[in-house]
């Protein structure tokens, strides 16, 4: 599976590269305010970031999220497999011998 990442982040960074040198220009960006000249391969990365930050962000605090519930079910979990074992050694415990009550003798004996 590493080797499968691995290759892609190659793809991805050689893709990148190529981007790079193809697109080797400047671009006028207006913010309203002020205007400003861009790389254009810079933007690209840029834009991808912003729009990745927020995805990143949720899928973060998700998994934090499932990871507590995950602690929260596995401490459940233990407690009760405890108890579990308790109820089968009470279970499995042999009874008391219990006094035999003697019958009273037949009156007027």
């Amino acid at each position: 599976m590493s080797q499968i990442r691995t290759a892609l982040v190659v793809l991805l960074l050689v893709g990148l590269t190529l981007f790079s040198v193809v697109n080797n220009s400047f671009v006028a960006v207006n913010l309203g305010f002020q205007q400003f000249d861009v790389w254009l391969p810079l933007l690209v990365l840029g834009s991808f970031a912003l729009g990745l930050l927020p995805v990143w962000a949720w899928l973060s605090t998700d998994k934090m999220m499932l990871k507590r519930k995950v602690a929260k079910l596995e401490a459940s979990l233990g407690k009760t497999e405890s108890e579990l074992a308790q109820a089968k050694v009470e279970l499995l415990r042999p009874p008391a011998a219990q006094a035999v009550p003697t019958p009273a003798p037949p009156p007027g004996t």
